[in-house]
């Protein structure tokens, strides 16, 4: 499976980085850095996230790392779409369509 990411999803990677890198800019780099590579994962590995109570969406944690992927799987289309990366400390994520996002 490919894995593409919503423009949503996009948007708070970048806000991650830009808000960790003003204290460590190092530190930014590595998390962003794992969390693309645990993207990359689902490419293999698509179920490996716990199904939400959300339709056809699934969380995965960064170890290490205090955030999670929401994101959902399509077998037709044959990809996994990353809907949000979240800071666990945040609420739950509004609702978006994986095609739209």
């Amino acid at each position: 499976m490919k894995v593409r990411w919503s423009k949503t999803a996009v948007i708070e990677l970048e806000e991650i980085f830009l808000y960790i890198s003003e204290r460590n800019e190092a530190a930014a780099r590595a998390i962003v850095a794992r969390i693309e590579r645990v993207c990359t994962q689902l490419e293999q590995f698509p179920f490996t996230g716990v199904a939400t109570s959300e339709d056809e969406t699934r969380m995965l944690p960064i170890v290490r790392y205090p955030f999670s992927i929401f994101y959902a799987v399509d077998e037709g289309l044959d990809e996994v779409v990353i809907l949000h990366v979240r800071h666990t400390a945040r609420k739950k994520p509004a609702t978006d369509d994986p095609v739209a996002g």
